[in-house]
């Protein structure tokens, strides 16, 4: 063992002895939150070999892209009235997009020791202090905290990964102002009933008080209130964070992409948190840390550049695909050794990457992610990328939503059925997608069963008095039956480029989508146009990668009964 490697292990135990006889041990050196001095020699030498060579060069590569942007110098101060939420997401993918990319260099930094990225780490993170320090200035409330904790978190990270870059005097003004902000926060919002209680568990309440955390931990020891704040994130944790902020199912009742963003935060302060303080709460959540929704949804495997809605995470919009799942993924991999895990998160062919998603303001601000330098913490080589004999149908109560595989082959037949609404996916892309078309057959009908035999499993939606759907996936033929009951004309989307010939669709001669009972009315190649908008749609975005999808009307025959067949002929590896 070379000595690097034996001090990490030493420390590694020390921590663990310590937590085990409940003694109290701090890591107060910087970089501290997400590995010490002692690993980074190891990380920059993991980076030239394995998987991990993978995620580097796609890691470099956005990190090259992050010196062509120039960091924010003015602050986007709130607006009210703010009738489309127009400022609002303004200032909330501003700060996204500035703390990604100081991030995204940070690691880049810690991963290579390039000077280049350091110096312009350093940067980043000084000008989102300066743009952005006017927050501690504002009054707190639910609809700032939840970019202004991203923001804190942010710039901890920075401050903590790229410690060596700055002077002493930027040091000074870093922890000065993440001071002033989160003694704000915590004194005003934070602490209030409402927030500090019970009622504040889901998905806001995650990303808002996990960035806090990760701000305390990286000022712990030198800002006096970090302690308290600390104690107050790891106490909403176990009390109510990691207990119900998920479904017992696993699911987010708060749908979208909100499973995901939860987890992240999740992992961000626990991984963080034990490596500082010594608390392990992943041993002790470890039932809270439940991917069910991800093992039911993933679908495909997924190359770097844009993703469209169910791309390869089906029933997830396009910042909500694998490389938004894919991290999770890792983490879990590593904590708990899920086989499955691993082998679906490395269907991710753009680990490392900083997430450049679709959604643009009118303004210009674009939303990105950083998950990349956390995909090459998280990895475990060790780990084994293996199916090991998970079940292939999923039912999730609390979100009315079930999930049918074939198999764990990337690109084979998946379903997905969310209150009735439905996509099919086949040989690596959806062949029909319901969601986000109007429609008169898109009812709220609940599932009301889904059997599995291992060779035939079924999910049948609403009752006979009202619109239903039945959907059998038959794995041994390759095929999907669907039985849709309706009073009008169905229509549903689709991607890729289907040639139709009669009542029969065909993507490259592998995947038919045949008409049985009913018949296609209208087949427009170019007929659908996804429009991103948010603030319950008051808010049109800029989408920088824009097209047009095929579009499919089928007319019931007697009976308003539609029958299809969805026939996989084989797959592409």
């Amino acid at each position: 063992m070379n000595p690097s490697s034996f001090s990490v292990t030493l420390g590694i135990l020390g921590l663990f002895l310590a937590s085990l006889h409940g003694v109290a041990v701090t890591n107060l050196d910087h970089p501290r939150l997400y590995f010490t001095t002692n690993d980074i020699s190891p990380l920059r030498a993991n980076r030239l070999s394995g998987t991990r060579a993978m995620i580097w060069r796609n890691l470099a590569q956005s990190a090259d892209w992050c010196l062509t942007q120039t960091p924010r110098a003015n602050w986007i101060a709130p607006i009210t009235p703010d009738p489309r939420y127009e400022n609002l997401y303004d200032r909330f993918y501003a700060i996204m997009g500035d703390l990604a990319i100081s991030e995204h260099l940070a690691f880049a930094y810690a991963f290579s020791g390039d000077a280049k990225y350091g110096n312009a780490a350093r940067q980043w993170a000084l000008a989102s202090c300066r743009a952005w320090s006017h927050e501690a200035d504002d009054k707190p409330d639910g609809g700032k905290a939840y970019a202004v904790a991203r923001l804190l978190k942010g710039v901890a990270v920075g401050y903590d990964i790229v410690y060596d870059r700055f002077t002493e005097a930027e040091r000074k003004e870093i922890r000065e102002t993440l001071t002033r902000i989160a003694r704000k926060y915590f004194t005003d919002y934070f602490s209030t009933p409402t927030i500090a209680g019970p009622g504040f568990h889901t998905h806001h309440a995650i990303v808002e008080w996990g960035s806090f955390g990760v701000t305390a931990l990286a000022l712990l020891d030198e800002v006096p209130e970090a302690k308290t704040w600390v104690d107050a994130t790891t106490r909403k944790f176990e009390e109510y964070l990691l207990p119900t902020g998920l479904a017992e199912d696993g699911a987010q009742t708060e749908g979208g992409t909100f499973w995901a963003s939860t987890m992240h935060y999740r992992l961000f302060f626990m991984d963080a948190l034990r490596r500082v303080t010594g608390r392990d709460l992943f041993r002790q959540f470890e039932k809270n840390m439940n991917a069910d929704l991800a093992l039911a949804s993933i679908a495909t495997e997924k190359n770097p550049g844009y993703d469209e809605h169910n791309s390869n995470v089906v029933l997830e919009p396009s910042y909500g695909q694998l490389d938004y799942y894919a991290p999770i993924l890792l983490a879990l991999a590593r904590e708990y050794h899920r086989p499955l895990h691993q082998y679906l998160a490395l269907w991710d062919h753009s680990l490392g990457n900083i997430q450049h998603t679709r959604y643009v303001t009118p303004h210009g601000e674009k939303l990105l992610f950083e998950l990349g330098g956390y995909s090459y913490l998280w990895y475990n080589p060790d780990v084994p990328a293996d199916v090991d004999g998970k079940k292939l149908s999923y039912h999730f109560p609390s979100v009315d939503e079930a999930y049918l595989r074939a198999s764990w082959k990337p690109g084979d037949l998946l379903v997905g059925v969310r209150k009735g609404e439905l996509v099919v996916h086949a040989g690596g892309q959806p062949v029909l997608i319901e969601p986000g078309v109007s429609s008169t057959t898109q009812t709220n009908a609940t599932i009301q069963s889904l059997e599995d035999n291992g060779h035939l499993a079924v999910v049948h939606c609403g009752t006979s008095n009202e619109t239903s759907l039945t959907v059998e996936l038959n794995r041994h033929e390759h095929r999907i039956l669907i039985r849709r009951q309706v009073s009008g004309d169905w229509s549903w989307w689709c991607q890729g480029n289907p040639k139709r010939e009669g009542n029969t669709l065909t993507w490259d001669g592998r995947v038919n989508l045949r008409v049985k009972r009913g018949e296609f009315i209208t087949f427009d190649p170019a007929g659908y146009v996804l429009k991103l908008s948010v603030g319950n749609g008051l808010l049109p975005l800029s989408d920088p990668a824009g097209q047009k999808y095929p579009l499919v009307t089928v007319r019931p025959s007697f009976g308003e009964e539609v029958v299809m067949e969805v026939e996989l002929k084989s797959l592409k590896h």
